[in-house]
């Protein structure tokens, strides 16, 4: 098994520290295995190697408490050893999910997915998975998207920007590059020579040349 960005989690956290966090209720819901774990880089402890975490390495992940507190959702970060990594969710098999299209990023979802091949993550990823109220009136969508050619691409810019429109919300996009680096739809889109890409260790500038050729 691989542990990828963006991925959600599942073990048994009842053993991972959670002394430092402030709020019970958030402490509670991790301990009580409520919450999967996100996928995430590590900035402070450095790792080499693939986009992609293996069984046999540390696999760092954040929690989100669904909840906010005083207009500010808690964060909190950890890691796990991949071997005790009990079930994987891609964004990819969350977008399938059945879910109650309450929000304008869920509803924009619905409207997405119709057309689109994506995966889904972010706030909208963690209350389909859940059920808890991670969205509201102005989350932004944060979709992923891999394997499609530049003309779909900008087919899928298209439908966003009009989606962003039409229920006033923000719907980023990610596409996924064959070297695992993830960059902007809205910054592919654009003519700079150079793109930001995200990866599980580090981040890069890659040249829109050679952007193609990882699509």
């Amino acid at each position: 098994m691989i542990f990828q960005r963006h991925d959600l989690v599942f073990s048994d956290w009842k053993n991972i520290d959670t002394s430092l966090i402030p709020n019970e209720n958030f402490k509670q819901l991790i301990i009580q295995n409520k919450l999967p774990g996100i996928v995430r880089r590590e900035e402070i402890e450095a790792t080499t190697g693939e986009n992609y975490y293996t069984e046999n390495e540390k696999v760092f992940i954040g929690f989100v408490h669904p909840y906010t507190e005083n207009g500010q959702r808690l964060r909190f970060g950890s890691f796990i050893m991949g071997n005790k990594i009990t079930k994987l969710i891609s964004p990819y098999e969350v977008s399938n999910f059945d879910y109650e299209p309450r929000t304008p990023s869920l509803k924009a979802l619905t409207e997405v997915r119709e057309k689109f091949k994506i995966g889904v993550w972010g706030s909208a990823s963690l209350e389909i998975v859940t059920e808890l109220p991670y969205t509201h009136d102005k989350s932004d969508l944060d979709l992923i998207v891999k394997n499609y050619p530049h003309d779909e691409l900008i087919d899928l810019l298209s439908t966003c920007n009009e989606l962003e429109s039409w229920m006033g919300i923000k719907i980023d996009v990610e596409i996924t590059l064959k070297n695992g680096y993830g960059i902007n739809l809205k910054e592919y889109a654009t003519e700079t020579d150079t793109l930001l890409g995200k990866g599980l260790r580090d981040v890069i500038l890659i040249k829109r040349k050679c952007i193609e050729a990882y699509l």
